[in-house]
């Protein structure tokens, strides 16, 4: 397999992502004037912009338009044996984008004027750009619907270095794929959340694991007959049905369970090019 090797320009700065994860999205001033400074020289915080719906939809597709299926899968892949998350983080959006129209803001109705019909976002907002990277670096993915979030994340995405996967992270996948794949009937998302646990050298938290199944969903990858993911249709996040009140999960995940299994048509679709998981096509 090809060795793993990480562009100079992906080695991270240590004191400035310890100052990046430990910023507060609700009390921003902890972070000190001359740590955000630090933390901003490396590329790692961000001043806080003012953007409004169509200038973060046009931003979220010309980055779309520039990133390729194929460095997305490959950052995904290597993320797994080198706990980088922020290169897993990619993925998801490029997921979702995949069928999401191009749009401008209209309104949901008359009573939620501030509310884009297609995708939930508001009319404009200010935007904390430090806080969606804290969550690029702390999850791996996506944790909200916005396409304000997914505008960074793209572009962010795209200013990461070509990375391919090593032997170990395919071992790391496919064991996360046979869990899936034998899972029981009756097994839910959260089930699979304790499963993975299981997983030889898939270091992550709870939340990163969450993260990651939803991205599988996104993906296609797990989902159900009635509740798709977004490689043929989308899907407003924003407004989809859940399958209970007290669910943390996203769509389609949600609705997942053992039976539905992988979708193997998904998965080559994302993941054709690498002959060590061929045997999950069939």
């Amino acid at each position: 397999m090809t060795k793993q090797t990480i562009d100079s320009n992906a080695e991270i700065d240590k004191k400035a992502l310890k100052i990046l994860l430990s910023y507060n999205l609700l009390k921003p001033n902890e972070t000190s004037p001359e740590d955000f400074e630090y933390a901003q020289k490396t590329g790692l915080m961000f001043d806080p912009i003012a953007q409004t719906h169509d200038e973060a939809v046009k931003q979220l597709f010309k980055e779309f338009k520039a990133s390729f299926k194929k460095k997305a899968t490959d950052l995904f892949l290597a993320s797994l044996s080198s706990n980088h998350l922020e290169w897993r983080a990619g993925l998801p959006v490029f997921a979702i984008m995949q069928t999401m129209p191009e749009h401008s803001f209209t309104p949901a109705s008359p009573e939620l004027l501030n509310q884009c019909a297609i995708c939930t976002g508001p009319a404009k907002k200010k935007v904390d750009l430090s806080w969606i990277n804290v969550v690029r670096f702390l999850c791996g993915g996506i944790i909200g619907t916005d396409v304000y979030d997914y505008a960074f994340i793209m572009k962010q995405h795209n200013l990461l270095p070509d990375i391919k996967p090593i032997q170990k992270d395919f071992d790391i996948f496919s064991a996360i794929l046979e869990l899936f794949v034998n899972a029981a009937d009756t097994d839910t998302p959260t089930k699979m959340l304790k499963s993975l646990r299981s997983v030889k050298d898939f270091k992550s938290t709870e939340e990163q694991r969450r993260v990651f199944i939803d991205t599988l969903g996104y993906c296609s990858i797990l989902e159900t007959a009635a509740h798709k993911g977004f490689l043929h249709k989308y899907t407003n996040l924003g407004v989809t049905p859940r399958k209970s009140r007290s669910s943390d999960w996203h769509y389609p995940v949600d609705w997942w369970e053992g039976k539905d299994g992988i979708n193997r048509e998904s998965l080559k679709f994302w993941f054709g090019d690498y002959p060590d998981l061929k045997k999950f096509f069939k």
